[in-house]
């Protein structure tokens, strides 16, 4: 899987406490291989916990806080599946925020799974095209990816590396 779009680049992934361990070092080894920096923005300052399907997982250090976080300091948003971490963003204000940013900027954005209920908390985003059922395939809509079930080959960070590509290339245009 090549990700070129995605190197050099910033991208920031928002986690509370029970975030899916697998998917997120999954995307994290990705991330590396492609030269992006990944950055974990957490409800929590400090550490943030993961949770590895039956249990509390590895701890990890967030490198901001969503309270202090703005869309701007990044050039993609990654959301990972996990229903312990979506059930705390839903209620987090700042999570909305920082949500809502990238979607009315047209940034680049990928919800999995669990993940794909925070556009119900966006105004803006309730009509948009977004995956639904038990399908794997990454839906596009503009600069959001979503897809219900995170793949093991990770095809959603592949559909969401040509979001970026498009992206680039109407700010070099604009």
């Amino acid at each position: 899987m090549k990700l070129s779009n995605f190197s050099g680049k910033t991208i920031a992934i928002m986690v509370a406490s029970g975030f899916d361990e697998t998917g997120f070092i999954a995307i994290q080894r990705a991330m590396m291989n492609a030269g992006a920096k990944l950055r974990i923005v957490s409800r929590e300052a400090g550490l943030t916990n993961a949770w590895n399907g039956t249990g509390w997982g590895m701890s990890y250090p967030a490198d901001s806080t969503l309270s202090t976080a703005l869309a701007i300091d990044y050039d993609a948003l990654i959301v990972p599946t996990g229903n312990r971490h979506v059930e705390s963003l839903k209620n987090e204000v700042h999570a909305k925020r920082v949500l809502r940013a990238f979607l009315r900027e047209d940034m680049p954005v990928l919800l999995q799974g669990d993940a794909v209920a925070l556009l119900s908390l966006i105004d803006e985003a309730a009509e948009r095209t977004k995956a639904e059922g038990d399908d794997s395939a990454p839906v596009i809509d503009r600069n959001l990816v979503t897809v219900s079930v995170a793949s093991e080959q990770l095809e959603e960070l592949s559909a969401l590396n040509g979001v970026m590509e498009i992206a680039e290339a109407e700010s070099r245009a604009a």
